[in-house]
């Protein structure tokens, strides 16, 4: 269950990969589809509306990031060699796409979660305060009188990745976020202009306003 706190919206397709653009507050989307269609998403964040578009991509690129309507994105060319890989830019009103040699470095205003290694000092104060068998390094931020911890259960032998959010150290609520994970994955939410972010089950975007 989701608490009615936080607004979210169910997309068609499996999501891969997300990025906000920090000019405009838009988050963007790259979604994929068993048809091996993919589409990418422009979606505000206030209103949960959105408009999309079809690529052409090859499905083994990766967006990376956006700023002004522009998207870029590295594509790897040789599936046994990571290093072998290409930039290309996509501007989202004119549809144009550009080699490029580098990604263009930007202001980030993300709040992006700390990882604590599993065995770590960190992580056993984590472990230790949710009074939990933690089998997985952990994700930690602290944002303003709130706390956020992405944390795993086992379940079977998978795991079940929850999402806590604590303010003024009390439990306001928690969200199963992902569940049949193989292992720890990084980046479970960020926070940006005081909204934290989520994806849930690879196709629903939470945002939660604090």
């Amino acid at each position: 269950m989701i608490p009615d706190s936080i607004k979210h919206i169910n997309l068609q397709g499996q999501i891969w990969n997300s990025a906000i653009d920090e000019s405009s507050g838009k988050l963007y989307l790259d979604v994929r589809k068993e048809n091996e269609e993919i589409v990418m998403i422009r979606l505000d964040l206030s209103s949960l509306k959105y408009d999309k578009k079809k690529v052409k991509h090859s499905r083994w690129t990766q967006l990376l990031s956006v700023y002004e309507d522009i998207l870029y994105f590295v594509e790897y060319k040789d599936h046994q060699d990571p290093n072998l890989q290409e930039y290309f830019s996509l501007d989202w009103m004119s549809g144009e796409v550009k080699q490029i040699e580098t990604i263009p470095v930007k202001g980030n205003h993300v709040l992006q979660p700390s990882i604590y290694e599993h065995g770590s000092d960190y992580y056993k104060t984590v472990a230790e305060f949710l009074a939990l068998d933690l089998p997985l390094s952990c994700e930690y931020l602290e944002w303003n009188d709130k706390i956020i911890i992405s944390y795993y259960l086992r379940s079977g032998n998978d795991y079940e990745r929850n999402l806590l959010l604590l303010q003024n150290a009390n439990k306001e609520w928690k969200v199963l976020q992902d569940s049949q994970m193989k292992g720890f994955s990084p980046g479970a939410f960020f926070v940006f202009r005081d909204q934290l972010i989520f994806i849930k089950d690879r196709n629903e975007v939470c945002v939660y306003t604090g």
